[in-house]
Formats: structure tokens, sequence, C-alpha cells
């Protein structure tokens, strides 16, 4: 089969830098909006032990105590309260409480993949309303990117949202630290991946005036100037002449010296915060900030970290992961505090899902569903504890079988579906973002309130 310019272009666009830059300078609130807005997902890999995350400090504690064990169960007194409510953060998280505190951190509880409302006699009598693959990782993960329930779907509701974009004659500005994440994979929408480091070409410093160094760039350079025969080649030159030519312009951005974002990613004891996570969540700080450079209103981000498939000796290994997430997070709010947008731009959790609430005989905990997440930033309504938090009984209404594995009360559609109107999504367009919205908006449901 022969492929004409047209066909071959549309093959390849979005595929390069120079597909996302152009986008940049264009890119509007789809349904709508003036100013900036940015979502940036924060996902927790592995299956994140969201009962140990917020918990109970009323009575409920002693039930909470009693079904998780002594190692792994939180005692009351080390819990970090969470002024004007019953509940308490892990210690590790101490950090959030000030943010808490400031009215910009909120809470969803039990959520999960869901093909619609679904209670414990439903989920015995009715095994096709289960999700595809439950406590599954790979599957669970891409239920949760994708927001597909009955089955895993090829995009995901960020890449959808980044079609609308698309749609529109735009290229969403969709960027991802972490990698390839289903996401931000649309059917028209390319996600942008950095993945550290200069975007440059290997071995193409332009600093060095060595000879060979200056003959490789003036011979590269050569063949993407000189006419190409062949409609390919033509193409493929252009999209490395503008390759090298966006790195340049985000290269600038991402490691400038003049930055304040540095400075100001510290935790709350005025530390500097590093690592994988931490470095993530810088640049995408560095991107907010050089958003008027870029000429952007809209953008969706993507961070991740690992290591919560906690099957033993979970204690010491969550503290230690949840410390790292607290401290993150903490300088990442500090951050845009510093930058003037800490109301428009919002970070969100998500994770394969939650652990079995009893814990194992290896001191760990096992895959369960419906996980507790959190909110930061984007001028929340103060103070929301969303959502219905489970019934602590083995084998109660809340528990799909016996140990502790709660059945989601509030969807993903419902959490996402929050922050996609929130970013400028019509509700015209939200069937397309979730396939599934029929079922969560309408008779009294729809998204969560997290925003003012």
């Amino acid at each position: 089969m022969t492929m004409n310019r047209r066909e071959t272009l549309k093959l390849i666009a979005g595929s390069s830098l120079s597909a996302f830059m152009p986008a940049l300078a264009r890119a509007q609130a789809v349904g709508g909006g003036t100013g900036y807005k940015a979502i940036v997902t924060l996902f927790l890999y592995g299956g994140n032990d969201s009962n140990n995350m917020i918990v109970p400090t009323d009575a409920r504690h002693a039930d909470y105590a009693s079904i998780r064990g002594g190692s792994i169960a939180l005692d009351q007194s080390a819990l970090v309260p969470l002024q004007g409510t019953s509940y308490g953060l892990h210690p590790a998280l101490s950090p959030l409480e000030s943010i808490w505190n400031e009215g910009a951190l909120n809470w969803v509880f039990n959520s999960g993949p869901l093909l619609e409302p679904l209670t414990r006699s439903l989920y015995e009598s009715r095994p096709d309303l289960r999700p595809a693959n439950l406590f599954s990782h790979d599957a669970q993960q891409n239920l949760w990117q994708t927001a597909g329930a009955a089955s895993e779907l090829p995009t995901g509701w960020l890449g959808r949202v980044g079609d609308r974009f698309v749609d529109a004659g735009l290229r969403a500005p969709s960027i991802s630290l972490s990698g390839a994440q289903r996401a931000m994979i649309g059917d028209r929408n390319s996600p942008l991946l950095i993945s550290g480091g200069n975007l440059q070409r290997s071995g193409y410093n332009p600093n060095d005036m060595g000879s060979a160094a200056i003959a490789r760039r003036n011979a590269v350079d050569t063949m993407m100037a000189a006419s190409q025969s062949a409609t390919l080649s033509e193409l493929t030159a252009a999209i490395m002449r503008g390759d090298i030519d966006a790195g340049l312009q985000l290269n600038t951005i991402l490691n400038s010296d003049q930055s304040a974002v540095d400075a100001a990613f510290v935790d709350p004891n005025g530390a500097a915060v590093t690592g994988s996570l931490a470095d993530q969540l810088k640049r995408v700080a560095r991107l907010i900030e050089g958003r008027d450079q870029l000429s952007a209103t809209r953008q969706t981000f993507m961070v991740s970290t690992g290591g919560f498939d906690n099957h033993r000796g979970q204690a010491a290994t969550h503290s230690g992961l949840l410390t790292n997430v607290g401290r993150c997070v903490y300088g990442f709010y500090n951050t845009l505090k510093a930058l003037g947008m800490e109301n428009d731009v919002a970070l969100f959790t998500m994770s394969d899902f939650n652990r079995v609430c009893k814990g194992n005989g290896s001191a760990g905990s096992d895959h369960a569903w419906g996980s507790h997440h959190f909110v930061v930033g984007g001028g929340l309504q103060p103070n929301q504890l969303l959502g219905t938090y489970p019934e602590l009984a083995l084998g109660g209404p809340s528990d799909a079988r016996t140990d502790g594995r709660w059945i989601p009360t509030t969807s993903v559609e419902e959490y996402a579906g929050s922050l996609v109107r929130w970013l400028g999504v019509s509700d015209a367009d939200m069937p397309y973002v979730f396939p599934n919205w029929s079922n969560w908006n309408g008779g009294g449901r729809g998204p969560v309130g997290l925003f003012a």
C-alpha cells in the first residue's frame, strides 16, 4: 500500500516535539474559559494502602485496629488530626496538615473502577457488573487510567481530553514526566514524554567546539537542510528540524538558572526535597513557570512513584514511601504558591487499588479495590471529605468478600470528572472523555464537589 503526502503526515503528526510546540501557542480551554489551568496526576504504582493514609479517630478506630492487626494498624495517638474532622493522617503525611489547614487539600473516599453503582448484594448476584480482572495490577492500573470498567480501553481519559483540543484544531499540551502512560494516550492526542536530561540530540552539544563535534553538527545540519527526493524523507527532515528547535525552547525553561522552582521546593522544615518524584514535580513546576513562554493556557501532566505492593513487612516500607510523597507534594504546593499558581493547578492521586484492610500473615496486606485519594490546590472548596468511608466490618455491606476489600462507592468518573470539568471540558464532551458517563451523571449523582 502506498501513502500520499497527507496520509504520511497524518501518520507521524503528533509524534514529536515539533508537533507539540505549535499547539502550546494556540491552546485554549476545551469548552471555553480564560486564564491558565493545569491538572497533575500522581500515580502511586503497586497499589497504595490508603486504609493507612487517612484513618478514623473516633470510635471506629477500634474496629480499624481490630481488622488491620497490630503489625500494620496505626496507633490513634500517632495520627495527625485533620482539623474539624474525625480523621487523622498517617504520621508520614504530616506535611499535608498545613495544606489542609489552608483549605487547599480535599479527600475522596472509597473510589475505584465501577460499571454502575454496586452493592454487596449486586456484587454477589451479578458478576457481570464487576470490573474486568479485579485485583490485578495491570488491569486495574489501566481501568483507572482509561475510565474503562467492562474492559481495558486503548486510550486514556486524559488523552481523550487532549483529543478535544485536537478536534478544535489544537494539539493538547499533555506531558508525562514518567514515561509512556495509558492515561495520556488519545485517538488524536499524542503526549510529550520527558524522562530526564536535556532535550537535545545525543552527542550534539552546541557548546562543544572540538573539530569532531563541529563536523558532526555540520553534517547533520546539511542533511536536514537539503532538498529531499522522497515525501517521507522530506517530512522526517522537517520533524527533526522542528524537534531540535522545540527542544532548545523547552531546555531553556527546564534548565534555566533563573527559575524560582528549586529554592521553593522544600519540605516544612525548609530542607530541599530530592529524588525521582521530586525531580518530576520540579520539571512540572518549571513548565508551569514557563507557561507564558509557551503561550499555554491548559495543560495536563503525569508523574509517578512506585513500590506500594507491600505484601510483607509493610509498616516501615509504607511509611518511607508516604514520607516521600508527603514531602514532595508539600514541596510542589509550596512552589505553586511561590509562583502565584496555587489556585490554578490541581494535583491529585491515583493508584492500582487499595490493600485488603485485614492484614495478612506476613505483616503486609494484599490486593483490594476501593481506595482513598487526595487533591491539592486548584482553588478547592475548602476541607471537603467527599464520598463515603466504608463500613469497617468484615463481610459487611462495604466488603466484597470477608477480609475488607471495599466495594467503591465513588466511581473513577465521579472523581476524575470533577477535575476535568474544572479544567474546562464541556458537559457535552463528558461522554466522550468518560464512555460510561451516563451511569454516573443523573439521578442525584455526578462529579464530586471538589472545587469552589
